[in-house]
């Protein structure tokens, strides 16, 4: 897998979308995708690191796509620029630290978090969803912004059905559920979050930016 994301590597380091059955390439780069990327690729060198193996073409791809996210945004389809995902996940990833990150949060703040409510899909829609908000709560876990993620958990609270499970998005202001489903990636994105606020399992650092400055060293 990740040498099949590797292949599709453009020569400015951003990771190509897609490969027809054909073997044709789609020439046109995610940011939101070349972010999850470039976390796989991280894990996947840490995971080789244990193992004693080397893989120094996987270290160069990362550090070329590391720099395509973090400088060139150009070389991403800006037209879904309008998802927080493309916000939030070169920082969630670990494209974007220290100082840098911080400032990307803040930039489009306003624009994508609603308060009370959570997180908006889309900069233009009045409607937020549970998943979009728990990994926004990762991302400010992943650079040490605890209590504001923690005051945003705390609005997804009443957003479940009467089993528990989170509805999957809702609009506002008038509280529509939509749509009326319960699914496994806003289940597995809350519990992520909640593992992250409070340290359950080891793998609730898994986003967080000083574990992997200190793994790294």
């Amino acid at each position: 897998g990740i040498q099949y994301a590797i292949n599709l590597q453009a020569p400015d380091g951003e990771i190509y979308w897609a490969r027809n059955k054909n073997g044709a390439i789609d020439k046109m780069a995610l940011l939101t995708g070349s972010s999850s990327i470039y976390m796989s690729i991280k894990c996947a060198l840490a995971i080789a690191g244990l193992l004693g193996k080397k893989r120094p073409r996987w270290r160069k791809a990362m550090t070329a796509l590391g720099v395509a996210i973090k400088d060139r945004p150009d070389l991403f389809n800006m037209i879904k620029s309008r998802y927080s995902m493309d916000w939030y996940y070169p920082v969630l990833c670990g494209a974007i630290t220290g100082e840098e990150a911080k400032r990307r949060i803040a930039h489009l703040w306003e624009k994508f978090v609603v308060p009370e409510w959570g997180v908006r899909c889309v900069s233009d829609r009045p409607w937020v969803t549970m998943a979009e908000t728990a990994e926004f709560i990762l991302t400010l876990n992943a650079i040490e912004d605890n209590s504001r993620a923690k005051m945003i958990f705390s609005w997804l609270n009443d957003k479940r059905f009467s089993d528990g499970s989170f509805w999957m998005g809702v609009t506002f202001p008038d509280g529509v559920i939509w749509p009326d489903e319960k699914t496994g990636w806003t289940a597995a994105a809350a519990m992520l979050a909640w593992d992250a606020l409070n340290e359950i399992t080891p793998a609730g650092k898994l986003f967080n930016h000083k574990f992997w400055s200190s793994w790294n060293k």
